[in-house]
């Protein structure tokens, strides 16, 4: 699907989507509980249904009735040496949580996915699994397809932590299946810490806790623990979602967003404070170790800035659905902005305003809308080319769009 985005006002109110970070936690938990549990999604995307779908492959049985999801635990025994094929599709938080899960779970199970997901990297984790007892057999050693059987055995877990928090997020579900639990040991500062945050606070709505230091380096789980199901739980509004309309709102839209918690554990609620700092006129440095999805938001917003805009420590944008260093500056320069980028940082020289053109939306949901927002700095018609990547996290958003008075058209362009 190519649009094509005209001159328009962006104005009104729109209700922040369902945090996808949030959902694909509580689907896990709610999986491996004690008692069936309903979970409100108010909206769902690919992503989300694809850990719903690896779910019941192993055997969970969800079923949905509007927005409410109801999940009943999958029998852990049953699963053991079950032999499946887990399609995580695009979703890199699908794998990297799951693969742990289904390791300590004794599944016979072979991981597949589509898109960019079968060129990210797995090597720390594959390591650790077969550390810790289990047979793994991966690509190159640390690419899809990866198989695991044997189960999963107690021990120590030792991972970097700047290169994904998700694997965390992986071990801190899937230890408190063990008999002896296991403790998880980072040999560097953590990055994106309050994903993990978010990780132990949905965690603790299903009763399980675990022994964290305060400088995040280690994580301890004594013995089992067995999750404990409430009998409902509400998915929160996506601050990483809102932050595109956040964003129009800097950048002159009069749009008010709903549905979202100041106190959230997400990180991505950040883009308050980093929009509120963009209102100055000075140049800014961002570091975006703790907000990676934000970035190629936040370089539209930039644009808007009569100043230099400077994004540090991006270096695992480049292992995203796409590279996004390389594709937010592509997205921008094919607007008539400028930028500049080396390895691990992305430089935006912002002069108030875009002309408009054609991206290449790069199969990557946050470029194509990074693209929609950008059409309130042009002064010229902005076609995004591969638009439907928004359905890996937010399908509605053309909806959402144009119920802000967004005015566009899907075209077919040919050569």
């Amino acid at each position: 699907m190519n649009v094509c985005i005209k001159s328009a006002e962006l104005s009104g109110t729109v209700k922040a989507v369902a945090s996808k970070s949030d959902a694909h936690r509580a689907l896990i938990c709610a999986a491996l509980g004690s008692k069936p549990c309903q979970i409100e999604i108010s909206s769902t995307s690919v992503d989300i249904e694809a850990t719903a779908t690896l779910l019941a492959e192993l055997g969970a049985r969800i079923s949905k009735n509007g927005t409410v999801y109801t999940v009943v635990p999958l029998d852990k025994n049953a699963v053991k040496g079950k032999t499946c094929t887990l399609n995580c599709h695009e979703s890199g938080s699908t794998l990297r949580f799951m693969l742990p899960v289904a390791a300590a779970l004794g599944a016979n199970a072979t991981f597949v996915g589509e898109g960019r997901l079968p060129q990210r990297p797995m090597h720390d984790m594959v390591q650790q699994l077969c550390a810790n007892g289990c047979n793994v057999q991966a690509k190159d050693g640390g690419f899809l397809p990866i198989s695991v059987s044997g189960g999963l055995k107690n021990g120590s877990f030792v991972l970097p932590g700047n290169v994904s928090s998700q694997y965390i997020t992986g071990l801190l579900f899937a230890l408190p299946l063990l008999p002896d639990g296991g403790k998880i040991e980072l040999t560097t500062n953590l990055e994106s810490a309050s994903y993990v945050d978010l990780t132990l606070q949905v965690l603790a709505q299903f009763g399980v806790s675990c022994k964290k230091a305060p400088d995040y380096r280690s994580f301890v789980y004594d013995s089992f623990v067995p999750y404990v199901s409430p009998d409902t739980y509400t998915v929160e509004g996506d601050w990483s979602q809102a932050a595109f309309w956040l964003s129009a709102g800097f950048l002159g839209a009069d749009v008010t967003v709903t549905g979202l918690k100041d106190e959230s554990s997400q990180g991505d609620k950040a883009v308050k404070q980093i929009l509120a700092q963009f209102a100055g006129t000075e140049n800014v440095e961002v570091d975006a170790r703790n907000i990676p999805d934000l970035i190629p938001v936040l370089a539209i917003a930039a644009c808007g800035r009569n100043a230099r805009t400077t994004f540090a420590n991006c270096g695992r944008l480049r292992l995203k659905e796409s590279d996004r260093i390389e594709s937010t500056c592509k997205m921008i320069e094919s607007l008539g902005g400028k930028t500049a980028s080396t390895q691990d940082t992305l430089t935006v020289f912002g002069s108030g305003k875009l002309c408009g053109g054609t991206v290449d939306g790069m199969n990557d949901h946050r470029i194509v809308m990074a693209s929609a927002v950008a059409s309130v700095l042009c002064t010229q018609n902005v076609t995004i080319l591969g638009a439907q990547a928004i359905n890996k996290s937010y399908p509605a958003f053309f909806t959402d769009f144009a119920a802000l008075k967004g005015d566009f058209d899907v075209i077919d362009i040919r050569e």
